[in-house]
This record gives structure tokens, sequence and C-alpha cells, in this order.
């Protein structure tokens, strides 16, 4: 079953809606006679039915909303070139549409299109008062959808970013993992590249939160995430796994080239003091994507080399070393120390 996005579903209720908000006064028109008006509101139900079923298919969001922004106004607009003012009451709704559905600038701009042109039609026919009337209102019902979406996007961003990021050491939490993962897989699934990723582990952590509380821990654990951040490249992003596990994914390295970097970057955490001079050491385990895999069983193979590096005295870099035996059924594995 397709997993619609949020933008696709709201995409497709608001085509809907416009559908059957229109098609009954296609029927009262043509029921008065009114052929132009009829023939006017049917081509606005064919054409976003069109659009409902070119969204359902393709999946092309960005584009049909918009197209279907422009399009809508340019029918208001014709409409009230048409028959005059007493259509125009269909563009308020939809220019609070349009900054719904669309990004402030391109709503704003077709926003701005729509009214000078509605006032340029008008001022052939309305009375000043009139005229100065319907520019204002419409002028005030964009300024507001403006304000009150701008917010909106903004309230929505915040919260989307804190709903990924781990608060204690702002590094990404478990769900933006998951969805750097489901982006990785889905890119390898479309064409295959060389990728690893780290799994970080703090040795004796229990210990330093004993030996100099908890409070100093978390201390150890914020600059661990900033020392990281600093080194790893842009194309590496940092997770928290667990309460002193971490992910760096995606190194687009094969095995052995991400075995330097985590080496280099154990190195480097070897030689850094954290907290009020606390040493601090940690054990990695290198794992590169096999394709077909689950992200669970990278992290696993990931995880079982990290397993290795404790067992073997903690401080050190394990990569898992693939036998050519591999079968996606049944994993074999060997470890390079």
């Amino acid at each position: 079953m397709i997993k619609r996005s949020a933008a696709e579903k709201m995409l497709l209720i608001l085509s809907a809606f416009a559908v059957i908000t229109i098609s009954p006064f296609v029927f009262l028109r043509w029921q008065e006679g009114d052929l132009v008006m009829a023939f006017i509101d049917a081509t606005l139900v064919l054409v976003t039915s069109a659009f409902f079923f070119f969204v359902y298919r393709t999946r092309k969001v960005n584009t049909a909303k918009l197209i279907l922004a422009c399009f809508f106004t340019i029918a208001i607009v014709t409409i009230v070139a048409i028959r005059g003012q007493s259509h125009l009451f269909w563009l308020y709704p939809c220019m609070i549409a349009f900054y719904y559905i669309l990004p402030a600038r391109p709503a704003g701009i077709i926003c701005f299109i729509a009214i000078v042109l509605i006032g340029t039609i008008l001022s052939a026919t309305a009375n000043t008062v009139e005229l100065l009337t319907i520019v204002f209102t419409l002028f005030l019902t964009a300024l507001f959808s403006y304000v009150i979406f701008s917010n909106y996007s903004k309230t929505n961003k915040q919260l989307a970013l804190l709903a990924s990021i781990d608060p204690l050491t702002s590094s990404g939490n478990r769900r933006a993992l998951d969805k750097q993962l489901e982006r990785i897989l889905a890119d390898q699934d479309r064409a295959t590249s060389k990728v690893s990723l780290l799994l970080l582990d703090l040795d004796h952590f229990k210990k330093i939160n004993d030996n100099y509380g908890h409070a100093n821990g978390d201390i150890v654990l914020i600059e661990l995430v900033e020392l990281i951040q600093k080194y790893t490249r842009s194309l590496d992003d940092l997770y928290r796994y667990g309460g002193e596990e971490f992910i760096i994914l995606p190194l687009k390295v094969d095995l052995q080239e991400a075995k330097q970097v985590a080496e280099k970057l154990r190195a480097l955490i070897n030689e850094t003091t954290f907290a009020d001079n606390i040493p601090v050491t940690v054990s990695i385990g290198v794992a590169q994507y096999r394709q077909g895999e689950s992200a669970e069983a990278w992290i696993s193979r990931a995880d079982a080399a990290l397993y290795v590096a404790k067992d073997t005295g903690r401080n050190r870099v394990v990569t898992e070393t693939p036998i050519e035996s591999f079968t996606n059924e049944k994993s074999s594995m060997s470890f390079d120390i």
C-alpha cells in the first residue's frame, strides 16, 4: 500500500472538495439556461478532476500545486470579466488556499497578479468606493493569509526540528535516524553505491557517571557530540542511538575507508579531555551496507563489530569483514581488529 505524504493527502482532499463544491453549479447554470457559465463550471470540474488523478498517479505534488493555483486564478478572473463582480467571492477562499498549499512567495505573486487583474477589470464598471472596497478586502485577505500561514509554517518547522533532535546533545534522535535510514535504503534500491556507518560507544560510561556525577556525564556527552560534529564532514550525520551510543552515517566510502575515518575519530577523542578533565575513550564498530538488507540487519552487523571491540580491550575500531559466501538469508561474519 502506497504511503502518501501529508502534502499529497492535502492536495487530493482540496481537489476532491473543489469538484464536489463546483459540480452542483454545472447543473444549476444549465437549468437556468446560462450555458456559458455551465460550460466554465464544467471545465473547472473536469480540470480539477484531472489534477486529482494526476497527483494520485504521479505524486508530483509541487508541480500540481502551482498549476492548480494558476488555473483557478485564471478561471476566476475570466468569470469576473464575463459575469461581473458578483462572482468575485470565489477568489477569497482561493487566496487562502493558495497560501496553504504554496510557499509564501509564489502564493503572494499569484494573489498580487489576481488583485491587479480584478481591479483593472472592475474599474470600468464599479464606482470608486466599490472598487477600493474590493481591492482593499482582497489585499487584506492576502496579507492576513500570509501572516497566518507564515507563522504556521515556521511553527511546523520548529516542531519538526524538535521532534528529530535529541534534547540533551542536539544530535539527531532515533526518529531522525529511522528517516535517514529509509532515505539511504531507498537510494540504494535506485542506484547501488558504497555507504558505511559507524556505531560508536563510550567506554566505561557508567564509571564516569559514578566517579564524576551524572551532571558531568551529561556534559561529556554534549562535548563529545560537539567534537564529532566539528570533525565529521557535512555529508555525515550524527544520531544518538542509545544512552551513550551514537551512529554516524552516511559515510559514502567503502569499509576500509570508513575504518580510517573511524580510527582518526577514535584517536581524536582519546587525545581530548572533557568536562572536568575527564578522559574518554570510545569503541567503534564499522559496517558497510549490503544490497538488499534491512536497516536493522545493517546496524546489527555494526553492533556485532562494536561488541568485539568492547570484548577485546575497548578504545579500538573493529570492522566487519564480509565473507564471500554471504547471503541475505544467512550472514557469515569475521572481524578486522
